[in-house]
């Protein structure tokens, strides 16, 4: 790093910060066992509440089919755009690329209901959550403070899951 970025930035140069890092201690608490399974029997709420959702599933299968009609659709007038005059064809093709933005639009829309009715669930699941524990806390205060670099923090999330 140059000394004109260290100083725009205002960071310390390359020797104070090998001296500054050196002073990090990684602290290591586990959770109690507890905790831990509080917080895996409310994924377990959480998951057996999202297969709930109803109704979803027959729009779906409507959503698939335009989807797959407007596909069809597209390659028609791809094939008819390269086999009528030049002049027709601009217009050709442009009413294929409507048909492929319908199928595209198809599909988002169908994930999106999902996704709304997923967050709808998340949400109600939090307010229930809170209005039954109005007497604990959702958050935990501490004084510690945990120092880790972003690399090690990968490391660790990586050997998690390779576990």
């Amino acid at each position: 790093m140059t000394k004109k970025l260290e100083e725009l930035f205002e960071l310390p140069s390359v020797g104070e910060q090998e001296e500054y890092t050196e002073g990090y201690k990684e602290i290591t608490e586990y959770v109690p066992i507890d905790q831990a399974q509080e917080q895996l029997d409310l994924a377990k709420k959480i998951d057996s509440a999202l297969p709930q959702i109803t109704g979803v599933e027959s729009t779906d299968g409507d959503m698939d089919i335009y989807a797959d009609k407007a596909v069809k659709a597209f390659d028609d007038l791809m094939q008819l755009g390269f086999n009528v005059e030049d002049r027709h064809a601009g217009h050709v093709f442009a009413a294929a690329h409507a048909m492929l933005k319908n199928a595209i639009d198809a599909k988002n829309s169908k994930a999106d209901r999902k996704l709304r009715a997923i967050e709808l669930q998340l949400k109600k699941l939090r307010l229930d959550q809170q209005t039954n524990n109005t007497s604990t806390p959702d958050t935990i205060e501490t004084e510690k403070v945990i120092r880790i670099d972003r690399n090690s923090l990968l490391n660790q999330l990586n050997e998690q899951n390779d576990k």
